[in-house]
C-alpha cells in the first residue's frame, strides 16, 4: 500500500461532494481511501467507510495532482435489473444450444 499523500482533505471534499456512505450516510474522508497501486495519474484505491466500515471495494481514479480544478464524482446508473422474462429467454436460448 502506498502513502496517502495522493489526496488531501480538500480533494476528498470535492470528489465526494455528491456521495456518502450508502449504509450510514456519513461523508467519506482521506481515511476512507487506501491507495493500493499507482500508475502515473491512475490510482487504484480501496474505499471503506471510516464510521460503519462498509467496504465499497476498489475504485479507480484518473487523478492529476498538477491540475488546479477537480470535479465531484457522480453516480452512474447501470442497466435495469434482470427481469423474469430475461431469465426465461436465457433458459430457452441455452436449451436450444444443446
Amino acid at each position: 500500500m502506498l502513502i496517502m499523500n495522493d489526496f488531501c482533505d480538500k480533494d476528498i471534499k470535492i470528489l465526494f461532494k455528491n456521495l456518502c456512505c450508502s449504509k450510514c450516510r456519513n461523508d467519506f474522508t482521506t481515511g476512507s481511501l487506501t491507495v493500493k497501486r499507482r500508475e502515473g495519474d491512475i490510482l487504484i484505491c480501496n474505499l471503506k467507510c471510516t464510521v460503519c466500515e462498509k467496504d465499497f471495494g476498489d475504485v479507480v481514479f484518473n487523478f492529476n495532482r498538477k491540475s488546479d480544478k477537480h470535479y465531484p464524482m457522480e453516480i452512474i446508473d447501470g442497466p435495469p435489473p434482470i427481469s423474469s422474462d430475461d431469465v426465461i429467454n436465457a433458459h430457452e436460448f441455452i436449451k436450444k444450444m444443446k
